[in-house]
């Protein structure tokens, strides 16, 4: 059976080898098929031993008691003579009987077909395919990660989570993404270029004063040995300025249908690991003038602060993240269309040929999709990434009175 219909449908899906897009029509499907939530989640990453908890051990079967071989002998040779006895009364009757009539045809039952599945958490492994292997990473770790989410994005901003409560330290990944890495990306390097043009703006100026003046009656300050290499802290106390790089929004993969669709291809993986995101720079070392009440910044470092989360803004359409399947990605224009411009598109799958083809089917994916997954299965961990700090010489130190 072919799905119904209510038209064809343009998008663009993606073509991994020449790694670009590639114009597609196919049919908008009213079945009843839709993304899969079902499947089991992976083991919790670090999931503590509940307290009182034990393992359940396995009781030895009791041993039977000795038996005397010779009862068993006896007992053993009474039941062969029985049985032969028996078998000679059923033989008879069977001589006696008359033949059985054949059995009726059977008509042969045809193959159920099905649509082939498509689990949300098969998204990672379409990520790999699509050449975005750090992206992929960070979503297994979403998934495998305990329950934690900020409800609101007022709570995201805050660090704030479903319970009200500032992020876990488990919440913070300092490792999976390194600066270097973000900077080989030609969009992140024209976002440091208009960083380093920025660094001495009235606001600028006015969060080093304040991040420095309670220091004032030292000598020199090294920032990150005084938050003891806590980024978090670091980030809090001495951070003085940002700039986005393809935007404000942290929601992931927001680039699918701007940056990617109409430039550069395919959605490449700093899309897929960060979406839109902020360079950050904070003061690494500063001399205090004493004489001229003042402090003079010499260093600075540069790095990554970003929510991998799946928010959405209240009263806004849930944030449409593409049409999936295990092979592929596509963005439906009217879809996209209708969640910028804030109403709620029917979320259909997309065909081509046969329902039942491997990977004819596409589905749609929201944020909200991934906010279901948590409540169902109680798991699934937003978190912040940091990267690690460039740190790099002023070649004109700032100069703040205190």
């Amino acid at each position: 059976m072919q799905p119904q219909a209510i038209g064809k449908i343009d998008f663009h899906r993606s073509n991994n080898f020449m790694r670009s897009w590639s114009p597609q029509t196919g049919e908008i499907c009213r079945e009843d098929i839709a993304l899969s939530t079902g499947r089991a989640p992976p083991s919790m990453l670090g999931k503590p031993v509940a307290h009182g908890e034990r393992k359940s051990v396995e009781v030895p079967a009791r041993k039977k008691a000795k038996e005397d071989p010779y009862v068993n002998t006896v007992l053993g040779a009474i039941k062969a003579v029985e049985a032969m006895a028996g078998a000679a009364t059923s033989l008879q009757r069977w001589l006696k009987s008359p033949p059985p009539p054949p059995p009726p045809l059977k008509e042969k039952s045809k193959p159920v077909q099905t649509v082939p599945p498509f689990d949300i958490q098969d998204i990672p492994g379409a990520m790999r395919k699509i050449g975005a292997p750090v992206g992929a990473d960070l979503m297994d770790k979403w998934f495998a990660g305990a329950l934690n989410y900020p409800p609101t994005s007022d709570d995201e901003r805050d660090g704030l989570n479903q319970n009200g409560i500032p992020y876990p330290p488990s919440m913070f990944d300092t490792t999976s993404v390194k600066i270097d890495w973000v900077l080989k990306f030609a969009r992140a390097q024209r976002g440091l270029n208009r960083l380093m043009l920025q660094l001495e703006t009235t606001a600028a100026r006015r969060e080093i004063a304040n991040a420095l003046r309670p220091y004032g009656n030292r000598r020199h300050i090294w920032p990150w040995l005084e938050c003891q290499g806590d980024i978090v802290r670091f980030h809090k106390e001495f951070q003085f300025q940002q700039t986005p790089v393809e935007g404000t929004l942290s929601q992931k993969l927001t680039q699918f249908f701007t940056q990617s669709l109409f430039n550069e291809g395919l959605p490449d993986d700093l899309t897929c690991a960060l979406g839109s995101f902020n360079l950050y720079v904070a003061i690494s070392y500063a001399w205090f003038d004493h004489s001229n009440k003042s402090a003079v910044v010499t260093h600075i470092s540069i790095y990554v602060k970003d929510n991998f989360t799946f928010t959405d803004e209240i009263r806004k359409a849930s944030q449409y993240l593409g049409h999936w399947n295990r092979n592929h990605v596509a963005i439906v224009a009217a879809h996209e269309a209708a969640a910028l411009a804030n109403i709620g598109w029917i979320d259909y799958a997309v065909v081509q040929g046969s329902l039942y083809a491997k990977d004819a089917v596409l589905y749609p994916v929201k944020n909200s999709d991934f906010r279901a997954w948590q409540k169902k299965h109680n798991q699934g961990g937003d978190f912040v990434i940091y990267t690690d700090r460039l740190t790099m010489k002023l070649d004109t130190p700032i100069r703040v009175a205190l």
